[in-house]
């Protein structure tokens, strides 16, 4: 099955870089008690981090392994963007830098970015710190097109992606 994600939504009029982020639901629920290991490791609820750039409340959906995602439609202004901390990992970072999609992936992952998004890539992936300066991460900036598909697939999980908002 080939996974969904990255689609590229053109840039709205007033310049923003409007999508959806797709994320495995973490909650786990044992009767009344409920925990979230993402949430944990962040420190806070991912939607304080992505709140002023959402358009709209989250929704959980089927991703293409059939596990629920989590999605979050976010419109990036220019020189706007996010960051979600990952620990040992490194992060996974958002931007919109004059019109193109600044992307932070851990480092692992910069094979799979350039495999996935290819000639859309403007520049990168280079080697970089992540902002705690504690793991190695790519950064990349990527011209978005429309139609464009990418995500990173996570087993039972789901997915973590990108997709038109």
């Amino acid at each position: 099955m080939t996974p969904r994600s990255v689609v590229a939504a053109p840039a709205a009029d007033d310049g923003a870089i409007r999508v959806n982020l797709t994320l495995p639901v973490t909650r786990l629920g044992f009767g009344p008690f409920s925990f979230d290991p993402i949430e944990q490791m962040i420190g806070c609820p991912l939607v304080d981090i992505l709140e002023s750039l959402m358009t709209g409340p989250t929704y959980r959906r089927p991703s293409a392994t059939g596990a629920a995602v989590e999605v979050y439609p976010l419109a990036l202004p220019r020189g706007e963007g996010a960051s979600v901390p990952l620990g040992q990992w490194g992060e996974i970072g958002f931007a919109n830098r004059d019109g193109l999609l600044a992307l932070t992936v851990p480092w692992g992952m910069s094979g799979w970015l350039r495999g996935k998004l290819g000639d859309a890539i403007v520049r990168g992936p280079e080697a970089g710190l992540s902002l705690d300066a504690t793991a190695r991460v790519a950064h990349a900036l990527v011209r978005l097109r429309p139609g464009m598909a990418a995500s990173f697939p996570l087993g039972a999980l789901g997915e973590v992606g990108l997709e038109a908002g």
